[in-house]
């Protein structure tokens, strides 16, 4: 994690360094910034001959760095062996044969006893009881005798086949071959030792494990483990001490075990490589070169090289030309303003600054915002009213819809220093920034396709005003009209171009902006056409769902666009196996009433999984497919563990019957799991009773209490405050759905309270 960590933060500082690169580039590229000073810069011809008055002596950088470079090139990588790596490669090869040895061992049968009459005849043992009864005469009455015998039939080994599957079943990785060779080699250990020879199953398992031993040793590197491996199989270890007719294939078993399991136990160790040839660089001496007086150190006509110029400077010989260059301050301010705004933020929008895609498209804008503050230069002239055509209000709409209205707030300040460094007008530096602030509060909450084309006409009329009385300030009354005209074109077209850039930004970088949940939400896309198709009981509950959420979303302050969209498709799984879901049950029986309650949970459980599917297949956002993975998190389905509890009793375990999705995180995650399981517990509810305000409340309370008490809710940053506005807006959602109806004369008998 911590390297995970590192690395996002060296890629985000990256980005933000190349777009100040950019920027930079963008804004000095075609300034006239006045004549650059003159001065004698390395690799130029020079102008006369230069002598040395006195003697210096300088550094040759350029030889000194290429001689350590090479010093530290000829030193050779440094290797540490990895004896944990070691030490489980030979535990692994010794498992094998374990288990081969394992699956060979004997299965006692029951003891069998044969008797007949008083005498049992034994295969082992022979007891012998006697019985002597005397009679009243005092002579010798008469004896019995009783033998009883117990047979106990030899332990048999396991079949052939047995042994292999069972092997098979440990280590399927294992070749069929090397399997039967290695119980043959241990069950032929059985007949060796009975005729007085030495067994091979312990020879082979040793020769196995000293040759993967040797190996090891020596270390392998991650480069080498292919070519170790190739060795093994195609030149495997001779066996000389087994018959010829089993030496083959046991050296080929013997080699497939160890070629599976041998892994690099030698890794290169970058500290210590790097410290080896620091002290090797450190070795390298400088490189000097000495001028003695009366020496040319340049000759005129010659270029100058890096050692000329530092001989030059060291004796006085030139003016440094150290003067403030323009393109220099400008590219520091440009810097300036860049690392600001990456700073505020990374400071006020923390959750995207540690998204590296995000930093990425806040640099595009950056970039973006350069370019765009050269449009004044490129089209006014000797027309100021032609400025107020800057595009500026493209970036509110931008990072508005892109980010969030913190950071299209903070987008102004970029965008009006841009524009101060490209055209030094103030005019233009206030309508910037305040031309890029006026979409932001007109498309931040936005929950409709029309809603959005009227901020854009809004805006534009905004443009109007600004730019009439922006240009009557800062350049007189006689500029008013074209400026306000040009103005409200600037807003049209930002509102146009930011339309038809988002969809591009938002599939290029996957973020979901406002026109995509738009687009989600929209009862034509194909995803919710399926629900509605094919589990039309799924797809009201969805839409029923979407409601409550989206009420609650603006109880607490959430997004309400993106919890709708969440609880349209929260349930798209479904659709896989619609008959199986109560909801779309109308009409049938249940299937489920003919299903063991292990294999009913197995099919409820994988409708989140499916879900996810179709959700990649659909290309719907991740943010959006949170919901599906969310809003069940890892409940419990009670009526099939009631259900299991009754048929195995003790054998019962809660766990099997828990979904396996992950526990929300967010406020719109928390509302479509609450908001789902409100929706059925209020209609379950009406279905047995007519419901009052009171028990849809008591209903509501009992399953928000469930999901905090049993942990659901433990991940997220919901307060208990924000539950109970989350509460009160589902109770009146409910009520108002499942609201009183008067009974009509002539109709059939019907409930008094009904959904409207």
């Amino acid at each position: 994690m911590r390297l995970l960590a590192r690395v996002s933060g060296v890629l985000r500082l990256g980005v933000v360094a190349l777009a100040g690169v950019l920027v930079v580039a963008i804004l000095a590229i075609g300034q006239d910034l006045g004549p650059a000073p003159v001065v004698l810069r390395e690799g130029e011809a020079a102008p006369q001959t230069i002598i040395a008055p006195a003697e210096v002596s300088v550094v040759d950088r350029a030889a000194t760095e290429a001689a350590r470079n090479q010093a530290a090139a000829l030193v050779d990588d440094v290797y540490e062996t990895d004896t944990q790596v070691t030490e489980t490669v030979l535990d692994a090869v010794a498992d094998v044969f374990a288990i081969v040895g394992l699956a060979a061992e004997p299965v006692l049968p029951p003891d069998t006893t044969t008797t007949t009459g008083p005498t049992t005849t034994t295969a082992e043992t022979t007891t012998t009881a006697e019985t002597t009864t005397t009679a009243q005469d005092g002579t010798d009455g008469s004896t019995t005798t009783e033998q009883t015998t117990t047979t106990t039939l030899p332990p048999e080994p396991p079949a052939r086949t047995e042994q292999i599957l069972f092997v098979k079943d440990e280590y399927p990785l294992l070749r069929d071959q090397t399997i039967a060779t290695l119980v043959d080699l241990v069950n032929g250990d059985v007949d060796r030792i009975a005729a007085g020879e030495n067994a091979l199953f312990p020879l082979v398992r040793q020769e196995a494990i000293d040759i993967a031993e040797e190996y090891l040793l020596d270390g392998i590197k991650t480069t080498e483990l292919g070519a170790v491996r190739d060795a093994l199989a195609t030149r495997p270890r001779s066996l000389v001490l087994l018959p010829d007719e089993i030496r083959p294939q046991a050296e080929a078993a013997l080699a497939d075990v160890v070629q599976l399991y041998l892994q690099a136990n030698r890794f290169r160790d970058d500290a210590a490589t790097q410290l080896a040839r620091q002290e090797a660089r450190d070795e390298v001496t400088d490189f000097t070169v000495v001028f003695v007086p009366g020496e040319n150190i340049v000759s005129q006509g010659g270029r100058i090289t890096a050692v000329q110029l530092a001989a030059m400077k060291e004796l006085g010989l030139l003016e440094t030309g150290d003067e403030e260059s323009p393109v220099r301050a400008l590219a520091l301010v440009a810097l300036i303003v860049v690392a600001l705004a990456a700073v505020f933020v990374a400071r006020i929008a923390t959750d995207l600054w540690r998204r590296p895609k995000m930093v990425a498209v806040f640099g595009l804008l950056l970039v973006l915002a350069a370019l765009a503050a050269r449009v004044p230069e490129l089209v006014s002239r000797d027309r100021v009213e032609l400025g107020f055509l800057l595009p500026a209000a493209l970036f509110g709409y931008l990072a508005a819809n892109l980010f969030d209205s913190r950071v299209a707030v903070l987008m102004a300040l970029p965008v009006s220093a841009f524009v101060a460094l490209a055209t030094g007008d103030l005019g233009l530096v206030v309508f910037s920034a305040a031309a890029t602030l006026t979409p932001i509060p007109l498309v931040s909450s936005v929950a409709s396709r029309a809603q959005l084309n009227l901020a854009v006409v809004f805006s534009a009329l905004v443009h109007v005003p600004l730019a009439g009385a922006i240009a009557w300030f800062f350049y007189g009354s006689e500029t008013v009209v074209l400026s306000a005209v040009w103005g409200s074109v600037g807003g049209i077209a930002s509102g146009v171009v930011a339309l038809g850039v988002l969809p591009v930004l938002a599939s290029l970088f996957g973020i979901t902006t406002t026109q995509t949940l738009l687009d989600l939400t929209d009862r034509n896309h194909p995803a919710l056409r399926r629900i509605e198709e094919t589990a039309p009981g799924t797809f009201n509950h969805s839409v029923l769902v979407g409601n409550l959420a989206d009420r609650a979303s603006r109880a607490v302050g959430a997004n309400p666009l993106l919890a709708r969209a969440m609880a349209y498709y929260h349930d798209l799984g479904k659709t896989v196996q619609p008959k199986y879901f109560v909801e779309n049950q109308f009409g049938v029986t249940n299937p489920h009433d003919r299903l063991p309650p292990e294999e009913s949970a197995a099919i409820i459980r994988s409708h989140v999984a499916e879900g996810l599917r179709l959700a990649r297949s659909y290309r719907i956002p991740p943010d959006v497919a949170q919901g599906i993975l969310t809003h069940h998190g890892t409940s419990l389905m009670r009526y099939f563990s009631h259900k299991a509890e009754e048929a195995h009793g003790e054998r019962f375990d809660p766990a099997d019957y828990r979904h396996r999705g992950r526990k929300p995180k967010t406020k719109e995650m928390v509302i479509i799991m609450l908001a789902d399981a409100t929706e059925a517990g209020t209609r379950a509810l009406v279905q047995s009773e007519d419901p009052t305000s009171e028990s849809i409340r008591e209903l509501v309370e009992s399953i928000i209490a469930e999901k905090v008490e049993d942990g659901q809710l433990e991940e997220s940053d919901v307060t208990f405050g924000e539950l109970t506005r989350i509460k009160e807006a589902f109770v009146d959602s409910m009520i108002g759905y499942y609201h009183t109806r008067i009974p009509y004369p002539g109709f059939p008998a019907t409930r008094s309270t009904q959904p409207a």
